[in-house]
């Protein structure tokens, strides 16, 4: 098994003395802000096993988002191409989570009488057609999503990212792969196992945005029955997901375990080698022997020119 640099056990140490602050005090970059409890398990027991070691997580999620502005459109009404959202549909300029949920979504508790209810509940306020003269090159959509878990875990060499790629993979997270490949000179650089699957992946245009001086008018543009839909869909793959990550936790824990009980550190096994070639010599030399000097009590050896009874 390859050693374990020193450098890799101090980015380890500073990673776990992170995650290891209080929730009321942790915080992170998602937009949840913390670590997602139906990961925590998972995490935990791969930051015990040495060379690994997890950097980002999610557990999976439902969201409905509106995407930022694509362009920049200054008081003269003319768009400034340089200022173009870096990724069209992402994040951009004033996008922002409408809706996010890391575990399944149960229907709203309303009254009969309250119209449009997942509607509201998905952040989307008010109801209507989508314009047919829309330019998707400048508008803001809302997208209803589910994302299965992902997870990137570093570690100490490729021997050490190996057992978490072949589990994520058998256990359905077929995009999973290893990253920082061209790093690996750098003697601070690791490999990077993302564990991702597209597969049980669910995105729907649901709505747009209209911008006015007052802000963003948000318009959903499907009716409640799909949204429903799309709940009901979302939920069966935050199933799916789940069995998937209790799949690749036994498989990754498993494969560690194993290939520990037939590991040996290098002196033990040049020992053990050692002894085995003496051994071998030792058999080899008392055989040489027994050819040489064979053994004869067993059989009669004739007196030749001796009359033992007439002397």
């Amino acid at each position: 098994m390859d050693m374990i640099q020193p450098t890799f056990t101090l980015k380890k140490r500073r990673i776990l003395q992170h995650l290891s602050t209080p929730d009321n005090e942790y915080s992170d970059l998602s937009p949840k802000g913390s670590v997602d409890v139906g990961i925590r398990e998972l995490m935990d027991n791969i930051n015990s096993i040495d060379g690994l070691v997890t950097t980002s997580s999610c557990a999976g999620r439902i969201s409905v988002f509106l995407e930022g502005a694509k362009t920049e459109t200054p008081h003269n009404g003319q768009q400034n191409e340089s200022l173009q959202a870096v990724v069209p549909g992402g994040k951009g300029r004033g996008g922002r989570w409408l809706f996010v949920s890391h575990d399944p979504v149960d229907d709203p508790d309303t009254s009969p009488s309250e119209a449009r209810p997942i509607m509201k509940l998905l952040g989307m306020s008010k109801h209507g057609i989508l314009p047919t003269n829309l330019k998707p090159e400048i508008t803001r959509f809302v997208k209803f999503q589910f994302e299965p878990m992902i997870l990137h875990v570093m570690a100490a060499s490729l021997h050490h990212a190996q057992p978490v790629l072949a589990a994520a993979i058998n256990a359905g997270f077929r995009e999973s792969g290893v990253q920082s490949l061209k790093n690996l000179d750098d003697p601070k650089a690791f490999p990077m196992v993302a564990i991702r699957s597209s597969g049980i992946g669910l995105s729907s245009l649901v709505g747009y945005a209209i911008d006015n001086d007052g802000g963003d008018d948000i318009q959903c543009i499907v009716e409640e029955s799909y949204l429903q839909l799309l709940l009901n869909i979302a939920n069966d793959r935050f199933l799916e997901n789940s069995k998937r990550v209790d799949r690749f936790q036994s498989q990754l824990l498993q494969s560690v375990h194993k290939r520990e009980r037939h590991w040996e550190d290098g002196k033990v096994r040049g020992e053990r080698l050692k002894a085995q070639g003496l051994e071998e010599r030792r058999k080899k030399a008392s055989q040489t022997a027994g050819e040489e000097h064979p053994n004869h009590e067993s059989e009669d050896v004739p007196l030749l020119g001796l009359d033992l009874e007439n002397p």
